[in-house]
């Protein structure tokens, strides 16, 4: 419970709230104007649906996750939706407190406090989420029943990830857990220790069929062989610095990009690096800070710091390619690449679509009034949002 209530005071110090002194003394920090673009595209609204409602905690981010012809979504009140791509039709709706009998909500759930903090996860015909319970629920994709719940340590706040017969999800105390997928037993817990103070947040674990790749609030990085739970490589790559804690906070929570046997990894307060694993190399680093983390395309890496400056790097040197700070301090989400160009949502629910080519804004629309903080999800052409009201939205860029 304390590790919690420090990570909020974390948030709400780095996010400008004076505790102490005279606040006329505060600097206040404020969010870009949006200048007038030359639009070159259109993103055209296909369909919206009302999942639930949206989550009191901004550390809460419900990406949607795709599976065949399905948009699967969830909110932080309980419900859990998969929705047709196409038509936005609902296929069926999930209540997952209605998994837990009376005495199980009332220890597992308080009142007023998030049900779901963690999803969402897709594959192998399952919809996962991580619930305040501290559990992974686990449903069946073809309508929505229970396949099976299991405990971990903590609050899982990234969406689990399944591949063939293993589910891994990674919660917010340095421990990453896996289950046999088909009957939720848990089969190794892989552990790591994180600091007093850290960010309220996670990054999300890369997992293929030879490595898991999973990164903590610590600085560092471990490779953590599927079968076993055991790190083969387990290194720092962010070194803490200063001399208070707000200092010396080096967590790694935003989205990792595994291409072409490279990582790349940002963290807060530290630096973004390039990694080849499979040469067991550094390729370059260059210091950053960031808490969405990185998108890639065109052979560039997309990088959106702490302070919402967007650049795009190039994968192999690291060099600049460009930069835009049009966007500073509208706390915009990871950028994701679409066809040609990459997305991001900010706070005042904006979706801005810049070209990955060079960085020029080409279309920007409002999504949700209450803001987009959670990471666009993005199929072809098409962008899949889930607005901060608890409402998805389809769009396609034209």
């Amino acid at each position: 419970m304390m590790r919690n209530v420090l990570s909020l005071v974390v948030l709400s110090l780095l996010a400008g709230c004076s505790w102490f002194g005279d606040k006329k003394d505060e600097e206040v920090i404020e969010p870009a104007k949006l200048s007038r673009i030359a639009a070159e595209l259109n993103l055209r609204p296909l369909w919206s649906v009302s999942v639930g409602k949206g989550a009191a905690d901004k550390a809460i981010k419900l990406e949607p996750g795709l599976s065949e012809s399905r948009v699967f979504a969830a909110s932080a009140d309980g419900r859990v939706v998969a929705v047709e791509q196409g038509s936005g039709r609902k296929i069926w709706e999930q209540d997952i407190r209605k998994l837990y009998t009376e005495s199980e909500i009332n220890h597992a759930f308080a009142k007023d406090v998030d049900v779901i903090t963690g999803g969402v996860g897709v594959g192998e015909g399952l919809v996962l989420v991580g619930s305040a319970a501290g559990e992974v629920v686990a449903l069946n994709q073809s309508d929505g029943s229970m396949a099976w719940r299991g405990e971990v340590s903590s609050e899982v706040l990234a969406p689990p990830q399944i591949l063939n017969d293993l589910v891994v999800a990674q919660s917010i105390d340095g421990h990453v857990t896996g289950f046999d997928a088909l009957s939720g037993e848990r089969r190794w817990s892989f552990a790591t220790s994180i600091p007093a103070l850290t960010l309220r947040g996670t990054s999300t674990p890369i997992l293929r069929a030879d490595v898991l790749i999973a990164a903590f609030s610590n600085g560092r990085i471990a490779l953590i062989d599927p079968e076993r739970g055991v790190a083969a490589i387990d290194e720092r790559i962010a070194a803490a610095k200063g001399r208070s804690d707000l200092e010396r906070l080096v967590d790694i929570d935003g989205k990792m990009v595994f291409q072409g046997g490279r990582l790349y990894a940002v963290s807060y307060q530290g630096k973004l690096v390039a990694i080849d694993l499979s040469a067991g190399r550094p390729l370059w680093s260059q210091d950053a800070s960031s808490v969405v983390g990185l998108g890639s395309g065109f052979g560039n890496v997309y990088l959106a710091e702490a302070d919402d400056q967007l650049s795009a790097l190039d994968m192999d040197s690291g060099r600049v390619q460009w930069e835009t700070e049009a966007l500073l301090h509208r706390d915009i989400t990871v950028p994701v690449p679409v066809s040609s160009y990459v997305a991001v949502g900010d706070f005042e629910g904006y979706i801005h679509v810049l070209a990955q080519s060079d960085g020029r804004f080409v279309a920007r629309r409002k999504v949700d009034g209450k803001g987009v903080y959670t990471p666009i999800t993005a199929d072809g052409s098409r962008l899949y949002v889930m607005g901060n009201s608890g409402k998805l939205s389809a769009f396609e860029l034209q």
